[in-house]
């Protein structure tokens, strides 16, 4: 068990650190939009807020699963193998580079299939992805990944009246 939260710990510090540059990046790019109407909240408000706090929870991730990793390091080193912890490590970095894969493609997706689809398609894989063996379920994640996909347009479309790309939905 000592092992595998260590192992937690390592992805959660690296996860962090993408996170940290990640919401940096998302916050200086809203720079760039351009205003839309006349309003005082323009169409960087929300996205700025969303990296701010990407930003700030990222932060304490990062101390939390730090503080933890050096704690559980000391211990994993009296009661598991090194060959035991570096074969559990490598599968902690496969995951965290397939769902840094698996972002990037979202990305790229966005435009071309639209918020509704990329999102409800992306949310739907990484949940699979990260979800125990035990506990997995395609209907309710799929049914999970176009409800919240659902909403987040709804909120920006209705409440914040901002656009989403709708790519193939037109």
């Amino acid at each position: 068990m000592s092992g595998k939260l260590h192992e937690n710990k390592l992805v959660d510090i690296f996860s962090s650190l993408f996170l940290i540059a990640l919401s940096i990046v998302l916050y200086v790019s809203t720079f760039s939009f351009r205003q839309m109407s006349a309003s005082k909240i323009g169409s960087d408000f929300l996205p700025q807020v969303v990296a701010i706090g990407l930003f700030i929870l990222s932060i304490i991730l990062f101390i939390n699963a730090f503080v933890g990793w050096r704690k559980e390091k000391k211990l994993a080193e009296e009661t598991v193998a090194t060959e035991t912890k570096e074969k559990k490590e490598k599968i902690s970095y496969t995951l965290v580079f397939i769902s840094l894969g698996l972002m990037a493609v979202y990305l790229v997706l966005i435009p071309i299939l639209g918020f509704l689809i990329a999102t409800s398609v992306y949310l739907f894989v990484q949940i699979y992805l990260i979800a125990p063996e035990d506990k997995k379920s395609i209907i309710k994640f799929a049914v999970v990944s176009i409800l919240i996909s659902a909403f987040v347009y709804f909120v920006f479309k209705n409440v914040f009246y901002l656009m989403l790309p709708a790519g193939i939905l037109g």
